[in-house]
């Protein structure tokens, strides 16, 4: 077996088995059962928070941590943590005992960029990245997909959600990824840290064809090929000399300057962010949401389908995100419209959760979400990876995680927790939608302003890989 397909393999693996987490689903649910028997102000306020905020506080030490220390012991310190924060809910666990748990989560959910930058570690053939980045996420999407069907399909069997028996399946998937993570190749260099590997500087023959910028100046495949060769040169110094803390993060502060410099790459980046900030709060808070209508409406009749709305919500997604990525669309002329009218709806279907009490209509316009958004993340991820070096992207993932995090953390301080504003469950709903909206009205603009640029209605963007 080729090494990029062993490594892709490791990879898929870890990840599948990183997100069987089967609890999940029914996380809210389990907190306000007499098993735990806290009230969903409390989850919300007082266990969900502390994980936003030890999220945000772990994501820069753990994206510098990682490239340090060669990814796999922090793949093994991800499973870890894993099992420590499902321990901590365990039996009848107190508060503060949960609230340590949602500290070990904040790592688990920061170390997500480990595996991939693992990825791209130990694969040198780079023509590779596309695929193996597609099998990876993948694999994620499929574990959520299984783990959440298992634990719908358990409940149903069962009669009643086994909150106890899923806690420990989720605790054993920790505990295997643990295993596995263990088993992986070692990294012999990464990024920043450990860089011993060179790039060839040779420049190929130059083939004269004409190219716009994104700042409307024409530009001609030499210029290109010329610029991308300086680039290639410049990194291999600056990568081979920067292994004291001082020269890498002079390196970074290079990398930082020359992956955010096209405009192209930081109105996507502003989506990208903004739009994942909201999406963690809409992810996190949607099953708070299931409970809160079923206490509202007094039901204790009805049967959560809580599993069965996530693995519809990851499947659609991911096929609506796998079709989106076959079209060969000029997404520098229509791309901006595309994410100002996904917005648009993404707030509409969020609006349409907080006016109705029906959860079946709430299931359903979740799902629709995750597709919308799924599908908008596919367009903004791979229009800024091509455009950026591949060494360059963990940091572009790295930073806009961390801008999506500060505004989860935001809106956790100053909505969920009311130190802003207070209101109730359903409401932050509305403020989610009213959230989207702006953000698609913003890009709508954006795609007025493209429509009359020169540079968009004379040319079309082509990008090299």
């Amino acid at each position: 077996m080729k090494k990029w397909k062993k490594i892709s393999l490791f990879v898929c693996v870890f990840a599948f088995v990183r997100e069987f987490r089967p609890i999940e689903p029914f996380y809210a649910a389990y907190m306000t059962s007499p098993a735990i028997n806290i009230t969903l102000t409390q989850t919300s306020r007082d266990v969900y928070a502390v994980g936003a905020y030890s999220c945000f506080v772990l994501i820069i030490i753990v994206f510098l941590i990682t490239d340090y220390l060669k990814y796999k012991p922090v793949l093994i310190m991800d499973g870890i943590c894993g099992v420590m924060a499902y321990c901590s809910i365990v039996g009848h666990p107190s508060l503060l005992r949960m609230q340590i748990g949602q500290v070990f989560y904040g790592f688990f959910f920061s170390s997500e960029v480990a595996y991939f930058g693992y990825l791209y570690a130990m694969t040198d053939d780079k023509r590779y990245y596309q695929r193996i980045t597609g099998q990876a996420r993948a694999a994620c999407l499929s574990g959520k997909f299984f783990s959440s069907l298992f634990a719908q399909l358990v409940s149903l069997v069962n009669g009643s959600v086994p909150y106890v028996e899923l806690v420990y399946i989720s605790i054993f998937g920790m505990f295997f990824s643990t295993i596995w993570a263990y088993f992986m190749p070692n990294v012999k260099n990464s990024v920043y840290f450990h860089n011993e590997k060179s790039e060839p500087t040779d420049v190929p023959p130059p083939t004269i064809k004409n190219y716009t910028s994104s700042t409307g100046e024409p530009k001609t495949t030499e210029d290109i090929e010329s610029q991308q060769s300086k680039t290639k040169i410049t990194k291999d110094i600056d990568k081979n000399d920067g292994k004291s803390l001082g020269q890498v993060l002079l390196y970074l502060h290079k990398d930082f300057k020359r992956s955010y410099s096209d405009p192209y790459v930081r109105k996507l980046c502003l989506w990208w962010a903004f739009a994942f900030g909201a999406y963690v709060q809409v992810y996190t808070y949607i099953n708070v949401l299931y409970t809160y209508v079923l206490d509202l409406n007094e039901d204790t009749h009805f049967t959560l389908y809580n599993g069965a709305a996530e693995s519809l919500n990851t499947l659609i997604g991911a096929i609506a995100a796998y079709s989106i990525g076959q079209l060969e669309l000029n997404w520098f002329k229509v791309g901006d419209l595309f994410l100002g009218i996904g917005s648009l709806l993404a707030g509409i279907v969020l609006l349409g959760c907080f006016y109705t009490r029906t959860l079946w209509f709430i299931y359903a316009f979740y799902i629709i979400y995750g597709c919308l958004y799924q599908t908008m993340l596919t367009v903004a991820e791979s229009e800024v990876a091509k455009r950026l070096s591949r060494d360059s992207y963990g940091l572009v993932f790295g930073f806009n995680s961390f801008i999506a995090l500060f505004l989860h953390t935001l809106m956790t301080y100053g909505i969920v927790q009311g130190h802003i504003i207070s209101v109730s469950t359903i409401q932050q709903f509305l403020i989610y939608a009213v959230y989207y909206m702006s953000i698609g009205a913003v890009f709508l603009i954006f795609s007025i302003i493209n429509y009359f640029s020169p540079a968009a209605t004379d040319s079309i963007i082509e990008c090299k890989q």
